[in-house]
Formats: C-alpha cells, structure tokens, sequence
C-alpha cells in the first residue's frame, strides 16, 4: 500500500512535468482560476510564450535566410544557365549559317566544275593553266568527273600538272 501511495505522486508528477495528453495546461489553467496564483501564473506562461516565440521567430529567421541565399544562389545559376543557352544558340545558329554557306560553295564549284567537264580539255587546261591560284584548281579538278580531269591534266604544261597532283595527293592522304 505504501508503494501504491508513492506511485501515485510520482506519476501525477511525470504527468504534470512532460504534459502527457496536455495535463499540465489543464492544471495550469484551473489554477490560475484562483486569485492568489492567477498573476504568479499568467506572468509565468507569458515568459515562457514569450521565450517560444522569439525562439520560433529567431528558427523562422534563420530559415527564411537560408531560404533567401539558396533562392539567390538558383537564381544566379538560372542566369548562367541562361547565358549559356543563348551563347549555345548563337554558335548553334552561326554554325548553321557556315554550313548553308559552305553547301553553297560546294553546289557553286560542282556547278563550275560541270561547265569544265563540259568543255574541250584542251581549252579547259588552257583556262586552268592560267589561274594561279592552285587550290582554286585543285577544287575545280576534285569536283569534275575523273576523265575529264585526267584529259585536262595531259594537256597542261607537264610541271603545273605534277604540282597540282602532288598537292591533290597530299589533300586525299590528309582525308582520314
């Protein structure tokens, strides 16, 4: 009997002290229903409120900080992120424009090399033979059909025909 008259106090206590199911506030509030400990009281769970709050506001605080430097930090990595798009789309743009232009050489020296496939080798060694530009040549030649550039190059000066094949060579040991 005697430990049962123990227990009781000391659960009543454990209840009171860890607020099991709001006890303590119960307690509390019945309490400071009368006159005497209604100040003692009231003054005690506005300390303790008032501790919690500016607990939470300072946690509140801290957090939104946190919050505002990882906001700041994605936003500067959106604006890289961004910069680089934009640079990717001009190289993207500029690599497009290079390439229509270089589709237009190549459909422009096909169309030229047509006009020297056409002619008379003779005549056209005589024309190849004067410009002095030798991969302006060497273009001319490669896009031609391969007879005709062969009947070409019999009919040039035999020293510009070996220098435009030694490069010609060198260009398709150079083709991976």
């Amino acid at each position: 009997m005697i430990i049962f008259i123990l227990i009781i106090p000391a659960a009543s206590g454990a209840l009171f002290y860890f607020n099991i199911g709001g006890i303590s506030n119960r307690v509390l509030t019945q309490i400071s229903k009368i006159p005497i400990f209604k100040n003692i009281i009231s003054a005690k769970k506005v300390d303790n409120s008032q501790d919690q709050l500016k607990k939470l506001e300072n946690e509140l605080s801290q957090k939104e900080k946190k919050l505002n430097e990882k906001e700041a930090s994605l936003n500067d990595k959106q604006k890289q992120l961004d910069d680089l798009q934009m640079q990717l789309n001009k190289k993207e743009s500029d690599l497009n424009n290079l390439k229509l232009q270089l589709d237009a050489k190549k459909t422009s020296m096909k169309d030229l090399a047509t006009y020297y496939d056409n002619m008379d080798p003779q005549n056209a060694a005589g024309i190849l033979s004067k410009i002095s530009d030798d991969n302006i040549v060497i273009t001319i030649l490669s896009n031609m059909n391969k007879d005709s550039a062969s009947k070409i190059l019999s009919f040039m000066n035999p020293d510009r025909a070996a220098q435009i094949t030694k490069i010609l060579v060198n260009n398709a040991q150079k083709i991976p």
